[in-house]
C-alpha cells in the first residue's frame, strides 16, 4: 500500500501535515534508493569471485570406495552363482526322478553327477530326453524294476470249482432234501 495524498487526506491529516509526510517520505525513499546505487557498483566492481575446483576425495577414501564396491560385486557374483547352482541342482533332481531312481537313492546319485556338464535354459535342463537315458544306462542298479506276479499257492482246490449256490429257497431245499436221501 502506496503512502498517497489521498491516504492521508481521508485519515483527516491537514493539508500542511500531509506535505510534511509525503516530504519525509520521499526524503527516506531517496536515501534508500542511493544507498542500494552505491551496493550495486561496488558489486560491480569486485572481481567475479574465482570457482574453485572441486575437490576429489583423498586417495586413501577412493582408494577404500573401490575396493569396497568390487568386493560388493564380487558378493553378488558369488551369491548369483549359488543361486543357479540351487535351480540347477533342483531341476537335475527332478530329472532323476523322472528317470525312475528309486527315491532313496536320489541323493547319492545326484552327488556323485557331473552338474558342471548340465545347461539350464529358460529355467529347464537343456537337452533333458538325453540326460534321462543316460541316467537310465549309467544307473540301471538304482532303477527299481516293478514286475506284477500273481499269489503263490501251494495247494489250488481240487475239483471242478463245486456246484452254484442255490438261487431261490426251492432250489435250496430240494439240494438238502436230495443230501439227506
Amino acid at each position: 500500500m502506496a503512502l498517497t495524498r489521498r491516504m492521508l487526506k481521508a485519515l483527516g491529516i491537514e493539508d500542511e501535515k500531509a506535505e510534511e509526510i509525503i516530504a519525509a517520505h520521499i526524503e527516506s525513499t531517496d536515501a534508500l534508493k542511493a544507498q542500494r546505487d552505491e551496493y550495486k557498483t561496488q558489486l560491480e566492481a569486485k572481481p567475479a569471485p574465482k570457482q574453485e575446483p572441486k575437490a576429489e576425495p583423498s586417495d586413501g577414501y577412493k582408494a577404500k570406495f573401490e575396493a569396497a564396491e568390487k568386493a560388493f560385486e564380487d558378493f553378488k557374483a558369488k551369491v548369483e552363482g549359488e543361486k543357479a547352482a540351487a535351480q540347477k541342482k533342483a531341476l537335475y533332481r527332478d530329472l532323476i526322478a523322472k528317470a525312475g531312481v528309486d527315491a532313496k537313492r536320489i541323493d547319492a546319485v545326484l552327488k556323485i553327477s557331473d552338474l558342471d556338464s548340465v545347461e539350464v535354459k529358460d529355467g529347464a535342463i537343456k537337452d533333458a530326453d538325453k540326460l534321462v537315458e543316460g541316467i537310465k544306462a549309467d544307473f540301471a542298479d538304482f532303477i527299481p524294476v516293478i514286475t506284477t506276479e500273481g499269489a503263490n499257492v501251494a495247494k489250488p482246490p481240487a475239483g471242478d470249482g463245486g456246484t452254484a449256490a442255490p438261487k431261490n429257497l426251492r432250489d435250496a431245499l430240494r439240494e438238502r432234501y436230495e443230501q439227506k436221501g
